[in-house]
């Protein structure tokens, strides 16, 4: 098991040459639909492959140079592996809360026929809510770690099919579930406290451009269109640069995770890897 996977990662990102300038134009590429997200998949996975293969390089010099030729396929499959995947968990979670719904209605409907029940139902009502509400975040959390491990075997076997073996998929995240939580642990980490401070950041543009349009209006005594006009554009300028940086925060979180994916898959010695189907190292040895 990889110890320290955010230092190491983090490491391997600072000495990258360039690295902010890249990080900087797969932000941009993200904004371009589907387009823009296969590419910056397929990039990122290619690095996070290396380092799997036991090959410790710097990001590579340049997002297009598609030096394997596998840069569209590879980001492509990384989308599809995702979004199968997500519209698998949004079925999953409608049948169960179809099913929950019917069984908690059911039992909240006897609870109440007795005498003086209804605090009981409401309790009930609530204990359901909470257990759906974990049910949800612990199926959320595997279909996330399931596509992060589908990704890491599509592009080391180069195969769409290699990142549906769910039986391979479970098998890998049983033998070090550890340090895949902690990755996801990691990425949800620093999704939380990019979230707060870009919450604290847009009450402070919120709050700023009150404070601004209140002077304004004080000094001038009444409201024209110009300055108007010149407050709305200062607002839509401050929503494209902060939605601009928030995407940069997010393609660095994807960074991190896929290099730190691609440690956590070095372990089980991918030199030593045959057909996608083949059992691997670790299975054999067991």
């Amino acid at each position: 098991m990889q110890a320290g996977y955010f230092s190491t990662v983090w490491q391997d990102i600072k000495n990258s040459p360039g690295w902010f300038g890249r990080l900087l134009l797969l932000a941009l590429l993200s904004f371009i639909p589907v387009f823009g997200i296969i590419v910056v998949y397929g990039y990122l996975l290619a690095w996070s492959r290396d380092i799997a293969w036991g090959v410790h390089g710097p990001l590579p010099a340049h997002i297009f140079g598609n030096e394997d030729g596998k840069l569209y396929s590879r980001g492509f499959f990384a989308w599809l592996i995702r979004l199968v995947i997500g519209v698998l968990l949004v079925l999953l979670l409608v049948v169960i809360n179809f099913a929950w719904v019917l069984g908690v209605g059911g039992l909240s409907a006897f609870v109440q026929s007795g005498p003086s029940m209804n605090i009981f139902s409401g309790l009930i009502s609530m204990f359901a809510m909470l257990i759906m509400f974990g049910v949800g975040v612990t199926l959320l959390a595997l279909a996330l770690v399931f596509a992060w491990i589908g990704w890491m075997r599509m592009a080391i076997y180069g195969r769409l099919s290699a990142g549906f073996q769910f039986g391979k998929i479970w098998a890998m995240f049983r033998h070090d579930a550890g340090g895949m939580m902690r990755i996801f642990g990691m990425s949800l980490l620093f999704s939380v406290i990019a979230g707060i401070v870009g919450m604290v950041i847009v009450i402070m543009l919120v709050v700023g451009f009150a404070l601004i349009g209140a002077f304004a209006v004080g000094t001038s005594g009444h409201v024209s269109s110009g300055m108007v006009m010149l407050l709305l554009l200062s607002m839509m300028l401050g929503a494209g640069i902060f939605s601009y940086a928030g995407v940069v925060v997010s393609v660095f979180n994807m960074m991190l995770v896929t290099r730190a994916l691609g440690y956590w898959t070095r372990q089980f010695d991918v030199a030593q890897w045959r057909g996608q189907d083949d059992p691997m190292p670790f299975e054999l040895a067991g």
